[in-house]
């Protein structure tokens, strides 16, 4: 398997892990509480999980809210259907305007509620949160992938890992 298609995998398996994570909090509340516990406290820094905000399984809330988890998963079906348009190969990403059009919704959705123009509501969160979280994976992964050619290439050329300096 060449490097693109692992680094590929990785990120593939890793987002569905986080996205499972989300799933797996409320999953454990009743019979595990103090693992449930320590998955939300893991989610905390990047979510307020304000309850009223968020989707319910088993009659808790997800490890997420439901903005957050709508561009997480979107983000992770995104990206498992990234080879169907665009080849690893390619590095390049689209041009800023699609991410601009991407994010513009859900700025849109929060600033209207938070100025209390318009409520938001689960729809709303959920299809801003699909929107943005799906153009993701066309800006992450070509960066991703070229980084980690240069690095190949700049440890193949130093003689690998164990590579020490010359002393001048």
């Amino acid at each position: 398997m060449d490097i693109n298609k692992r680094v590929y995998t990785i990120l593939v398996l890793l987002t569905a892990l986080w996205c499972i994570g989300i799933l797996l909090a409320p999953a454990l509340q009743v019979d595990h509480p103090v693992a449930s516990s320590i998955v939300y406290s893991a989610y905390s820094p990047i979510c307020h999980q304000i309850d009223g905000r968020c989707f319910h399984l088993f009659g808790a809330k997800w490890g997420l809210c439901i903005r957050c988890s709508a561009i997480y998963f979107s983000f992770f079906l995104s990206l498992l259907l990234y080879p169907l348009f665009r080849r690893l190969s390619s590095h390049s990403f689209p041009g800023r305007w699609w991410i601009a059009l991407a994010v513009g919704p859900m700025i849109l959705d929060v600033l209207l509620n938070f100025t209390g123009i318009y409520q938001s509501t689960p729809l709303t969160r959920t299809i801003t949160g699909m929107f943005f979280g799906s153009v993701l994976p066309f800006y992450i992964l070509p960066p991703l992938l070229e980084g980690v050619a240069q690095l190949r290439s700049q440890f193949s050329a130093r003689g690998g890992l164990f590579y020490a300096r010359k002393a001048q």
